[in-house]
């Protein structure tokens, strides 16, 4: 029998998985990729924008998608908008 705890809050946090975590790290420290990747005009801002960039790729590759077709968004909200908005106007409703 399973002994640990079931989590069902995932809205409020998920669990990140250590593979994350540890390309987290790399991109927080002094000498790592932490700057912002809308700031192209220097170096931190390059770099940051070619990890968030390949990170598009391997998403990408994952479910069969061009890199182009995927989007990050802020938040559950934003996506589910996003979503709402693209069958909306793919089926031609007005203000979609």
């Amino acid at each position: 029998m399973n002994k640990r705890p079931l989590y069902f809050d995932y809205a409020a946090t998920t669990p990140v998985d250590e593979r994350v975590i540890q390309v987290m790290v790399e991109c927080l420290g002094f000498n790592a990729n932490f700057g912002n990747p809308a700031s192209s005009s220097h170096a931190f801002g390059q770099a940051a924008r070619q990890t968030v960039e390949q990170a598009r790729r391997q998403v990408a590759e994952l479910v069969g998608a061009n890199p182009e077709q995927i989007v990050w968004t802020s938040g559950a909200t934003e996506s589910n908008n996003l979503a709402i908005k693209g069958v909306a106007q793919a089926r031609g409703v007005a203000g979609g």
